[in-house]
């Protein structure tokens, strides 16, 4: 009789990660449901490629309910409802990703302008003299 009831506890993993995704629908957001139903999957194929059956795997996991309450729990008590508070800090490790870009992008063209310069300078002095030296020979015969 013992034999028969623990072979009605004992799930597959379609099974458990069917009621870990009912238990979370609805309390985060889709995309950590997917994140977390991933990580199961995954988990229980490394566990079983190790040597374990399926079923040790997910009986050492545990309800799939109690861990969906608890994705609940650490998710709101971290405020990831709907990761909106992860964004400030993101933000301003845009900002400061865009600084540093810019600074690097104006030493790098003070550093091409100080080759650049006497280049310009040259081409200015050449057209210049080129000009100066077109107006005495051509001559203006008026």
């Amino acid at each position: 009789m013992a034999a028969e009831e623990d072979c009605e506890t004992v799930m597959t993993k379609k099974e458990f990660l069917q009621e870990l995704r009912i238990a979370l629908q609805g309390q985060v957001p889709q995309a950590q449901v997917n994140e977390h139903l991933q990580y199961y999957d995954n988990y229980i194929m490394e566990e079983s490629r190790k040597g374990k059956t399926e079923e040790q795997v997910i009986e050492s996991l545990g309800s799939p309910r109690l861990i969906a309450k608890t994705i609940h729990q650490t998710s709101d008590s971290t405020g990831q409802k709907g990761r909106k508070k992860e964004a400030k800090p993101e933000t301003g490790g845009r900002r400061l990703r865009t600084w540093i870009l810019g600074i690097l992008c104006l030493l790098v063209l003070v550093r091409i302008g100080v080759w650049l310069l006497p280049v310009l300078l040259f081409a200015l002095f050449a057209g210049a003299a080129a000009y100066v030296i077109f107006l005495i020979f051509s001559g203006n015969k008026n």
